[in-house]
């Protein structure tokens, strides 16, 4: 399985066959796009890449899924839960072997200052309660989407960054808040791009594609060994650096069938 997670900025109108060539570039079984918010450019970029989809449309942007393998079941939880303040689907896609994956696809609020974070920060614990009945069953699920947060363990140079997030770092006294995804990792999930390019997931970014100076999009796994995560990547050929504001991320698992 090989999964894609982008933002694609504004809806991507007029950059729908730019965005999907990027996509057909990393030959993906799974697509989840963020900021998916004109539905003309989701349908084109699935029938570029033979996929069915589906789409959840939150306060403000709109995520969707697009899968080759039949989407079985969605919620859009962002229509549902009006505690959210963004976007959330929950769907669940049935490989050709007959397993079921749950995807859920996240956009969290943006901003650098604590209290953006603190936004986030109660988005995520409403998140992950919903997600609890896979964890607590133990099955292997995905989260993954633009989380606007920065891990423990990146190193962040904030001249790198977009103006406005300089001024927070300034602002809450030259540091960036992180408490988000530490969240995520003791909720028992595993940033995928990080098992495979520890050293690397300290300093590449994804956002913005002209100085990526954070990565604050990410693929995170439950349930699944290290083992199972055979590649992931920060796909930054020249291509995606001019078609969205954020490099996409992907990941390519394999599974032993017992």
């Amino acid at each position: 399985m090989r999964l894609i997670s982008y933002n694609i900025l504004d809806g991507g109108e007029g950059r729908a066959d730019p965005l999907a060539e990027v996509l057909e570039a990393q030959r993906p079984d799974i697509v989840a796009l963020i900021e998916a918010d004109v539905p003309v450019v989701v349908e084109r970029i699935a029938k570029r890449l033979a996929m069915d989809f589906v789409v959840g449309a939150g306060r403000s942007h709109s995520v969707a899924l697009l899968s080759r393998w039949p989407i079985q079941q969605s919620i859009n939880h962002a229509a549902i839960d009006k505690r959210l303040s963004r976007c959330f689907l929950e769907a669940t896609v049935l490989d050709p072997v007959g397993v079921e994956w749950p995807i859920a696809v996240l956009h969290l609020p943006a901003g650098a200052t604590d209290a953006d974070e603190d936004a986030r920060v109660r988005d995520l614990a409403i998140i992950l309660d919903l997600l609890k009945k896979y964890r607590l069953t133990g099955k292997p699920h995905f989260l993954c989407g633009d989380f606007n947060a920065n891990a423990v363990y990146q190193q962040i140079d904030p001249e790198k960054c977009r103006l406005k997030t300089q001024q927070a770092w300034k602002t809450n006294g030259q540091r960036l808040p992180r408490q988000t995804i530490r969240a995520v990792i003791e909720a028992g999930y595993t940033d995928t791009y990080a098992v495979r390019h520890n050293e690397l997931s300290h300093m590449v970014g994804s956002f913005d594609t002209q100085t990526p100076g954070q990565r604050v999009d990410y693929i995170f796994a439950f349930g699944l060994p290290d083992s199972a995560v055979k590649d992931s990547w920060v796909e930054q050929d020249r291509l995606a650096k001019y078609a969205s504001d954020h490099f996409p991320v992907g990941v390519e698992i394999h599974q032993q069938r017992g």
